[in-house]
C-alpha cells in the first residue's frame, strides 16, 4: 500500500515536472524573488527553509502555493518555482523508496492531501 502510494505520488510529481519542465534555466531564486511583494517572498524563503530541512510536506506546499498564483509571478520566478519543485520531489521520491521513514510519511501525507483537492 505504501509503495503503490509512493509510487503514484513519484509518477505524479515527474509528470508534472516533465509537463512544465526547464526549458531554460532558472534564475536562482533568491535573486528573482528580491523583486516579488513582500507575501510571496515570504512563501519562497518559508518554502525554500523548510526544502533545506528536508521539511517535504512544507516545502512542497509552498512551492504549490506560489504556482497558485502563477499571474503574480514574472517567468524568473515561475521557472525558480518550478526547478525546486522538481528538485524536492525527486529528492523526497529518492529518499523514500530507499527506506526513509520520514519520506515515506510525507508522501503518504502528500497523496493524501492531492487526493482531497
Amino acid at each position: 500500500m505504501v509503495k503503490k502510494h509512493i509510487a503514484m505520488v513519484g509518477t505524479l510529481l515527474l509528470a508534472g515536472g516533465m509537463l512544465f519542465g526547464c526549458a531554460r534555466k532558472a534564475a536562482p531564486g533568491n535573486r528573482v524573488f528580491a523583486t516579488a511583494t513582500p507575501e510571496l517572498q515570504a512563501i519562497w524563503d518559508n518554502a525554500v527553509a523548510a526544502d533545506q530541512t528536508n521539511g517535504y510536506v512544507a516545502a512542497v506546499t509552498g512551492y504549490h502555493d506560489l504556482l497558485a498564483q502563477k499571474a503574480s509571478l514574472t517567468d524568473d520566478q515561475i521557472a525558480a518555482v518550478h526547478a525546486a519543485a522538481l528538485a524536492i520531489n525527486q529528492r523526497l521520491y529518492a529518499a523514500a523508496s530507499s527506506g526513509d521513514a520520514a519520506a515515506k510519511e510525507a508522501s503518504l501525507k502528500l497523496a493524501t492531501m492531492q487526493n482531497q483537492r
